[in-house]
């Protein structure tokens, strides 16, 4: 059985550098019988290609860097550094992302990224300048 880690490299250089949307389900067959760890978490095949719609519309030379990964029998972890250029300024972002994922056969049946959301939209220039400090006294973005 091929490393789950290493079918996350691929995903991540094909679909997310090489912006090939048409591998996604290459990649991805969700669990159909239930077996999902975290049932409302897991990501559902089109979710990734409307995520990669949604960041390719802000972002530009997308760059992953595989920091550190972990395999345990199907299971993967990996942290990751993403690097990318803001489409509308070509200004530098850096941000980071831990997944875990299953695979069967090859494919991914569960995944549940979590990327640094708020330091993306900050680097876009999507939040106001002191969006930290609001946010840690309790104020509500809207």
């Amino acid at each position: 059985m091929e490393p789950t880690s290493d079918i996350l490299r691929k995903f991540y250089r094909d679909v997310w550098e090489n912006g090939n949307f048409s591998a996604i389900p290459h990649y991805f067959e969700p669990e159909t019988g239930g077996d999902i760890l975290v049932t409302d978490r897991a990501v559902e095949l089109h979710e990734v290609r409307e995520w990669m719609d949604v960041l390719r519309a802000r972002v530009t030379n997308i760059r992953v860097t595989f920091i550190h990964t972990l395999d345990q029998g199907d299971w993967a972890s990996a942290f990751l550094e993403v690097r990318c250029n803001c489409r509308r300024t070509d200004k530098p972002v850096v941000v980071y992302q831990h997944v875990m994922s299953r695979q069967r056969d090859g494919r991914i049946v569960e995944s549940y990224p979590q990327l640094d959301l708020l330091r993306l939209f900050k680097q876009l220039d999507l939040l106001p300048e002191d969006a930290y400090p609001l946010l840690m006294g309790g104020t509500r973005l809207s």
